[in-house]
C-alpha cells in the first residue's frame, strides 16, 4: 500500500460536473494505492500514519505566512484538520521496464475498495473530519498544496 499525502490549503472532488468532495486548511490530501499484497492489517497502518505523522507546523497560522521556519510537530488530528482520501491505484503502477505502465501490483477493485472505506472509517473513529473521492469513477481531483509539503506514505 502506498500513499502520497500533502498539506493543502483546500482540496476537491469533482465527478461528471458535481463537486462531490471538499476540504480547506488545515486539510491532508491522500492519494492512496492498495496493492496486490498488502497484509490484512496494511490499511490500518497506512490510517495510522496518515492520522499520526506530524505534517503540520503546531501553529498552523504561520503556514498563511510569506517565511515559516517549516518545522512540522503536528499531526492532522491534532490541528483539528481534514482529510481528502481519494483512492489511486496508479501508484501502484511499475515503470522499470518499457514505457508503459504495468498494474499488476494494484489490488482488484473488489479487494481495494473496501480497504480505502476501511481507512476512511478508521480516520473518522479518530475524530478527523474525511471526505471521500467515488472509488471507480473518472475524478478531477483540485488542490492547493500549502508549503508545498508532500511525503510518500509506504505500509
Amino acid at each position: 500500500m502506498k500513499a502520497v499525502v500533502s498539506t493543502v490549503s483546500e482540496a476537491s472532488v469533482t465527478v461528471a460536473g458535481e463537486k462531490i468532495a471538499e476540504v480547506k486548511a488545515p486539510a491532508l490530501l491522500a492519494l492512496v494505492g492498495a496493492g496486490r499484497e498488502d497484509t490484512p492489517d496494511s490499511w490500518k497502518t497506512m490510517a495510522r500514519k496518515i492520522a499520526e505523522l506530524r505534517l503540520f507546523p503546531a501553529d498552523t497560522s504561520q503556514m498563511n505566512g510569506e517565511h515559516w521556519d517549516g518545522v512540522r510537530e503536528a499531526s492532522v488530528a491534532e490541528v483539528g484538520g481534514s482529510v481528502l482520501l481519494v483512492s489511486q491505484f496508479t501508484l501502484m503502477g511499475r515503470t522499470a521496464k518499457g514505457r508503459r505502465p504495468s498494474w499488476s501490483d494494484a489490488a482488484p477493485a473488489e479487494d481495494a475498495a473496501p480497504v480505502i472505506d476501511k481507512i476512511a472509517r478508521e480516520l473518522a473513529d479518530r475524530g478527523i473530519h474525511v471526505e471521500t473521492g467515488r472509488f471507480g469513477a473518472n475524478m478531477a481531483v483540485g488542490s492547493i498544496n500549502q508549503g508545498p509539503f508532500t511525503v510518500l506514505i509506504e505500509a
